[in-house]
């Protein structure tokens, strides 16, 4: 389970429910109040799953009902639109975003093997692109968090959705089969010139980055920097925060691996792209 799962979703309980119930829920699940988890690392699903059924008997709403919530909290929250920028900047429509999630969760999977995210397919069920079929058959039967995501992406960009559950696997099906409409609405606010020029050259950014490392052993901070150098980037761009913050959003969308979970201080890890064939 990625790190930001488990962050966000203490962040979802503390502004739906306060900072009292956060800490009551973290006693029932055995956290030190100081205790934080970190969006960087990897926690087993068990543990998180067990949080959820702490959340539901605490709330004393059902965990399809939490998880549904969450879902959209997760796609609309600003800590989310942070770690997951280089995906985020890249599309303009809650039906776009859920297929890019979908390539991205599929990219993590072969990035590292500790990750699994939900995967789902989908088929075209008529002429109109915004309409589709979401086949989810995940062993963790967690349809309720898709949903909720499928209602947060279409929210995020100011859309309408209509979903019609066909078939569930917590009713006996071997599948969950859902089908979704996005649908016209007042859209997404409109970006000032100057946002516009800032997320271009985050992405523009990120790219160079990306194309820059190798595809093994890997650059520490300031060897990527003068690879860049080399390539004629701006200096401006070159700076350590700007470089770790693209470092950090490919690493959210699988694209780069790093040595970090090794305890290598800052500035001697070493970065480079993660495989993006085979499973």
């Amino acid at each position: 389970m990625q790190g930001l799962i488990v962050v966000t979703w203490e962040r979802y309980l503390y502004e739906r429910f306060g900072q009292e119930f956060l800490e009551v829920y973290r006693k029932a699940i055995g956290l030190q109040s100081r205790t934080v988890a970190l969006a960087s690392r990897i926690y087993k699903d068990e543990q998180w799953l067990i949080g959820v059924e702490a959340a539901s008997k605490l709330t004393k709403l059902s965990p399809d009902t939490l998880l549904r919530e969450y879902g959209r909290y997760f796609l609309l929250n600003g800590l989310t639109g942070h770690f997951c920028a280089y995906l985020l900047s890249q599309v303009r429509s809650g039906r776009a975003l859920l297929l890019a999630m979908r390539d991205a969760h599929a990219q993590m999977r072969r990035a590292s093997p500790q990750i699994i995210p939900p995967l789902f397919r989908y088929e075209s069920i008529s002429s109109n692109p915004n309409e589709l079929l979401l086949i989810y058959d995940s062993p963790r039967h967690l349809c309720s968090l898709l949903w909720g995501a499928i209602e947060g992406a279409a929210e995020r960009y100011g859309e309408g959705v209509r979903i019609i559950e066909v078939a569930c696997m917590k009713h006996g099906a071997p599948e969950c089969r859902l089908e979704v409409q996005f649908l016209p609405g007042k859209g997404q606010p409109a970006e000032t010139p100057a946002q516009t020029t800032q997320r271009l050259a985050r992405l523009r950014l990120a790219h160079l980055v990306l194309l820059a490392l190798p595809e093994r052993e890997g650059l520490t901070l300031s060897e990527l920097a003068d690879r860049l150098r080399q390539r004629q980037v701006e200096t401006e761009q070159l700076r350590p925060h700007f470089l770790l913050e693209a470092l950090e959003h490919l690493q959210f969308a699988g694209l780069v691996q790093s040595n970090a979970s090794q305890g290598k201080e800052l500035f001697r890890r070493r970065y480079w792209r993660a495989p993006t064939s085979g499973k």
